[in-house]
């Protein structure tokens, strides 16, 4: 089996661009890589942007990177390569945005329990829900565990294994923060995959937190490629051990700025945006028609959500499933106050359960991003910055139509949110409205089984000519996407016989309770 010689990759978001990064470090310098962008920017959803007189920085999609698990350090090997370091803003495990975390239930704001054991204590015996939470969290390890592999709704498992209230008011919350989702519908086994293993080996959560270690599930890939960055960033890791999250300097984008500048001073890449994929046609080679004109290469490396490729296959009905899982959007509006000192608690924000009774704006959480971010802008600390995330799943009714309410609207009803949950009335110096049409993907119950059909079909009829990253598969964060850019285009180059897909994961996962 030959190896790939002329890439081309769909998509110029974080999966397409770190794939496209990776191919121009570890491939031969012959190898051709084109990338794709069918809007007029890289990123995709990274959105970072200054504005008003004193350029205040808004963050339009993530805003902060964790430097956890083997996702994180591939990041910060990344950064560390990419020499970004000096632009490093990193928040400490014991600064108060990663201490303190609220929920908003049923009508106030809510401490959680924290690193703080006094103050644990008193989030926990002041507020009934997280008092009535205990019983449920001692008596778990004594459930009888569901060890068939099946999967189920967050819903169901937090409920099965936990309680109910804890499902309905911490889990939901948590869900909205991460997914915008609704944990009725989301996969337990490929959005808590973690939660789902522990049970699967030890038959209980607890217990599996208990005796497990951090890297007993990793693939014998994962390990090594975490042996390899830890190998060759020791003293720069080492500085993340105290770390909670990190941006940059000008925010998230400058990441995906970086990769896109190196990939510019490299003779074999090709940056186009612009150009709409509208075809794909496999013969001999795959040709790849877009509104600007037509490409060839050897092997497409699709970092398209998995929609947009459904309908550019020549056959429908050739990959199984690319169509199944929505992606919701996401209504971000991001404020800047004059004062520096108008919220009433320190911490990231607060997010907001599925039971909480009064919503009608649809809120999924708020972002103390002045505090969770403090020195992005300048003078620093003289500001007071939130975002105000609407929508998600609550969209899902008029996604469909385009009907989304007018930026006017939002901006009013978060102001009008902020002066009953915080009790600010000031008006915002600066101000962004936006709204991240189908940005997060919904990994619906059965998403696994979905993916290992996938895997194998793409396999049958596409070998060695099209494989897929991106957030439609293997999780949503930049964490995820860019690890599982990485391990397709270390396989790809890699000489196994194997065929590469980007779904190998479905192959070896159940080797862990083996």
């Amino acid at each position: 089996m030959s190896r790939p010689n002329n890439f081309v990759i769909l998509g110029g978001g974080i999966s397409g661009l770190s794939a496209a990064w990776y191919l121009s470090r570890y491939a031969s310098s012959t190898t051709k890589i084109l990338v794709l962008e069918g809007s007029n920017r890289f990123g995709g959803w990274i959105k970072s942007k200054r504005v008003g007189q004193h350029k205040i920085l808004f963050e339009q999609g993530p805003r902060t990177l964790r430097p956890n698990g083997i996702g994180g350090s591939v990041v910060l090997d990344m950064v560390n390569k990419l020499n970004l370091t000096p632009s490093l803003h990193a928040v400490t495990k014991d600064d108060d945005a990663a201490k303190d975390r609220f929920i908003y239930y049923p009508d106030k704001i809510v401490k959680l329990p924290g690193t703080s054991l006094l103050s644990s204590m008193k989030s926990v015996f002041t507020n009934n829900f997280l008092l009535k939470s205990i019983p449920s969290i001692l008596f778990e390890p004594f459930i009888k565990p569901a060890r068939n592999y099946h999967d189920e709704t967050i819903h169901e498992f937090i409920s099965r294994r936990f309680s109910k209230s804890i499902s309905d008011i911490l889990i939901s919350a948590l869900i909205h923060g991460i997914y915008a989702g609704d944990i009725n519908k989301l996969s337990i086994r490929s959005t808590f995959t973690r939660l789902y293993n522990l049970e699967q080996k030890y038959g209980s959560v607890i217990k599996g937190l208990l005796m497990s270690n951090k890297e007993e599930f990793l693939s014998q890939q994962d390990k090594y490629l975490l042996k390899i960055i830890n190998d060759e960033n020791k003293d720069f890791l080492s500085i993340f051990k105290n770390v909670s999250l990190y941006s940059f300097k000008d925010g998230i984008e400058q990441l995906s700025s970086a990769i896109v500048n190196d990939l510019k001073n490299k003779e074999n890449v090709q940056l186009k945006t612009n150009n709409q994929v509208t075809k794909l046609e496999f013969g001999e080679n795959v040709k790849i028609f877009t509104n600007e004109a037509v490409y060839e290469a050897d092997h497409v490396i699709s970092a398209l959500p998995s929609r947009a490729l459904y309908y550019i296959l020549p056959e429908k009905d050739v990959l199984p499933h690319l169509s199944y899982n929505p992606s919701v959007s996401v209504a971000t509006i991001n404020l800047a106050y004059a004062h520096p000192k108008i919220l009433p608690v320190k911490g990231f924000g607060y997010l907001i359960p599925q039971s909480t009774p009064h919503n009608p704006y649809h809120v999924l959480g708020v972002v103390f991003d002045s505090n969770a971010m403090p020195l992005q802008d300048e003078p620093s600390r003289t500001y007071t910055k939130l975002t105000i995330m609407m929508g998600g799943h609550y969209f899902n009714s008029i996604s469909e139509k385009d009907d989304f309410p007018k930026k006017e609207i939002l901006l009013q009803q978060s102001i009008e949110i902020l002066e009953k949950h915080l009790g600010i009335y000031s008006t915002p110096l600066y101000y962004l409205v936006d709204i991240q049409k189908n940005c997060i993907p919904q990994y619906y119950v059965g998403h696994y089984s979905r993916l290992k059909e996938l895997h194998y079909a793409i396999k049958n009829h596409y070998a060695n000519r099209l494989s897929v990253t991106g957030a439609s598969y293997w999780g949503i964060s930049i964490n995820d996407c860019v690890l599982n850019s990485a391990k397709l285009v270390l396989n790809i180059l890699s000489n196994s016989p194997n065929v590469v897909t980007g779904l190998e994961e479905v192959e070896i996962q159940n080797e862990h309770y083996l």
